[in-house]
């Protein structure tokens, strides 16, 4: 922490959402860390008014869900929707009548309970177990506010709130507009106060150390209300910011604005360097109803559909037909022309799948998970198989399928046998399916690295996860704060380790993409591209800024910023190199693509 001349309080945490923005602090405190006033005592059995207040609780989250989904805001609707599950979920609301009969209130008993949950969940190293543990102790401090009649305190202007962690129900009930920006002491870009500040257009800065201690620090100097900065883009927040925090987030804002503006009209064209080298651009996106945002954004297909979303708060696996009208959605949006490349299930014994019956594993982020599931399930990603081919004929469109968590040769074995069964079992019933589907693998894990050469022979194209990538490279769990000087994918670390894979594929003639944060980050897209990446794949919003830069850099300069990049000693020097170039490229994109 360090304080200028102004007597600014400057913070570092992760960036989470692009962004700047400048507002007053609204200090959100946990429901679950707060004393709650007495809950209204029940007539009769505690099961019962825990069980009405649950059922309330979900019909709020349906509600909000509902009007999420209305927004266009479907990614944010399903968090709530798995949220409605959870609150009339028996195992929950018997630990918390276990405690009333123990002798604890109604409201204390419910908030409890959902933490006990919630602790056993986080004790998983996995970013999007993580974020569900932060949903069960929202979910009980919704009940336990039904249950004493308290309301959540909005803010009334405009704010930007800072918190210890915030739960994806309180900003769907933030009145529009009065939600400007998102700092967090905790969390990781993956959470769900991250994916719904995206979804808000708003910026986001996760992983603050030291976030709540200075900010009580300042209230009790200075009193309240006072405003902050947030600056999503480089990961900083500055409480009290003085006049030159503010011209120059203000100097930035406009630049962004000029340059956005300018490569708008680039979206209709390929995405290509300065002297005519194409470089796809495509989409990455997690359920069917943000295709027609990604293809909105000009991007040229889709690099990788989640699919997760079919699989999560669920009591069952979805069916094979519900499958393939999600999967015939997006490859209709997008055509015979745009290729859309669909990610097994990255589901397993490090996400809540109860359904999957997995037994408890030390550490299940390097667990039984993704094609790993297939050696005990087979029937899950068979049946996934059969859906992504039989939605390819309906659609008319080859389909591209990828399989996550690719470690030895033997991963690749599996995953093409299960395809070979799916395509014969298809054609031995006349189902209509796609003549062939296209097979990949994601490179993210160190052995697959070391293998990649012999792996290109095997399969069709590869995908980089960078950020998984540099978790395992460095042994880093992404997720926590301390280890921040690890999270950094223009590493030369891994750098080499992407320099290795883009030879190996092309060694076999196959292609390489990115579909990890890196590939949206312009300066780090920049980078990627002169390591030989031939395709990035990124969230939609940011295709703009990553063609625009493309736009103003030769492949001379991007060769040479690769080979600087690979001889460096640290990711911050790659960072200096790669800013350099991409402002570079940027001013030059700007005078070349200037209307007139």
């Amino acid at each position: 922490m360090v304080s200028d001349a102004r007597q600014s309080t400057r913070l570092a945490g992760l960036p989470a959402a692009p962004g700047v923005a400048v507002a007053p602090a609204w200090r959100y405190v946990d429901d679950a860390a707060r004393p709650h006033g007495p809950s209204m005592e029940p007539s009769g059995d505690p099961r019962t008014a825990l069980e009405e207040s649950g059922r309330e609780a979900a019909r709020q989250l349906d509600v909000l869900a509902e009007r999420l989904r209305e927004a266009g805001r479907a990614d944010e609707a399903e968090i709530l929707g798995a949220q409605a599950l959870m609150a009339t979920d028996q195992t929950l609301i018997g630990a918390a009548v276990d405690r009333v009969r123990a002798g604890q209130d109604l409201g204390a008993a419910i908030v409890a309970a959902a933490a006990a949950s919630a602790e056993t969940i986080a004790a998983v190293d996995d970013p999007l177990l993580a974020a569900r543990a932060a949903d069960v102790r929202d979910v009980g401090a919704r009940i336990a506010r039904i249950l004493s009649g308290s309301e959540l305190d909005l803010p009334s202007v405009p704010s930007i709130v800072v918190a210890s962690d915030l739960p994806p129900s309180v900003t769907a009930e933030v009145p529009k507009g009065r939600l400007v920006g998102i700092a967090l002491e905790g969390g990781s870009p993956t959470a769900h106060a991250a994916i719904l500040a995206r979804g808000l257009g708003i910026p986001a800065v996760v992983g603050v150390a030291g976030l709540i201690g200075a900010l009580e620090h300042e209230l009790a100097a200075g009193g309240a209300p006072f405003e902050v900065a947030l600056d999503g883009d480089r990961g900083e927040v500055v409480l009290r910011p003085g006049a030159d925090v503010r011209v120059e987030l203000a100097t930035r804002v406009a630049a962004a604005l000029i340059r956005r503006n300018r490569a708008a009209p680039l979206r209709g064209r390929p995405g290509a360097t300065a002297d005519g080298e194409p470089v796809a651009l495509l989409a990455n996106i997690g359920t069917p109803d943000e295709a027609d945002r990604a293809l909105a954004s000009g991007a040229e297909g889709v690099g990788l559909f989640r699919t997760e979303f079919l699989f999560m708060g669920r009591h069952a696996a979805p069916s094979e037909e519900a499958q393939v009208e999600a999967y015939r959605t997006v490859f209709e949006v997008f055509g015979s022309e745009r290729r859309v490349v669909v990610r097994l299930a990255d589901i397993g014994g490090d996400k809540a799948i109860p359904y999957l019956d997995l037994p408890a594993e030390a550490n299940p982020f390097l667990g039984v998970r993704a094609i790993r599931i297939a050696r005990r399930s087979p029937e899950l990603l068979l049946t996934q198989l059969r859906a992504i081919s039989r939605a390819g004929a309906l659609a008319g469109v080859q389909p591209h399928v990828m399989a996550p968590m690719i470690a030895t040769h033997e991963d690749v074995a599996l995953f093409l046998a299960l395809r070979d069964e799916a395509q014969a079992s298809l054609a031995a019933e006349s189902l209509p399916h796609a003549p062939r589907l296209v097979c990949g693998i994601m490179i993210e894990v160190p052995s697959a690295v070391f293998l990649a050469r012999e792996l290109a022979r095997e399969v069709e194209f590869f995908s980089i996860g960078t950020n998984d990538l540099t978790q395992y490279l460095f042994a880093a769990d992404r997720t926590n704060p301390e280890l921040t000087r690890y999270h950094d994918a223009l590493h030369p670390a891994v750098l080499r380790a992407i320099a290795e894979i883009v030879a190996a594929a092309h060694a076999s003639a196959i292609p390489v993409a990115v579909c990890g944060e890196l590939a949206g980050d312009p300066a780090g897209a920049l980078v990627l591209v002169g390591l030989g990446v031939d395709e990035l794949s990124a969230d939609a919003g940011s295709l703009d800024d990553v063609r625009f830069a493309l736009a103003g850099a030769t492949r001379s300069e991007l060769d040479e910023l690769a080979r600087s990049g690979l001889a460096a000693g640290d990711a911050a020097t790659v960072r200096r190199l790669a800013g350099e170039v991409c402002e570079r490229a940027l001013a030059r994109a700007a005078v070349t693509e200037a209307p007139g």
